[in-house]
């Protein structure tokens, strides 16, 4: 099951949005109905004890802050880049300048 970008789930934010909010609750109840029937779909290749129970994999990425779960990296990365666009997507052009002059600090660095 694709569950991102999924039509159904892109459907009910449109109804939602335009406030038709009880064909919405249906349309996302359809949705999940079928989430939970679809099985695993959790796309992390870690074996972890959290593995496909998205409640608590969230739950404890938010705990914890340092990253996000790898079923988000996309979504992400996509409005990144979207937003690296707006400097002519320079972005990883930034990052190498960026390390490079770290990485000259470190040389200079007497320790």
């Amino acid at each position: 099951m694709k569950i991102d970008g999924n039509e159904l789930a892109i459907l009910q934010n449109e109804l939602d949005q335009q406030g038709k909010k009880q064909e919405a609750w249906k349309i996302k109840q359809e949705f999940l109905q079928q989430v939970r029937e679809a099985g695993d779909h959790c796309p992390c290749p870690e074996a972890c004890p959290h593995h496909g129970n998205c409640f608590e994999c969230v739950t404890l990425h938010r705990g914890h802050r340092d990253h996000l779960p790898m079923c988000m990296w996309d979504m992400v990365n996509e409005r990144l880049a979207a937003l690296s666009h707006m400097t002519e997507g320079t972005l990883r052009a930034y990052e190498d300048r960026k390390a490079a002059e770290a990485a000259g600090n470190r040389a200079e660095d007497p320790e």
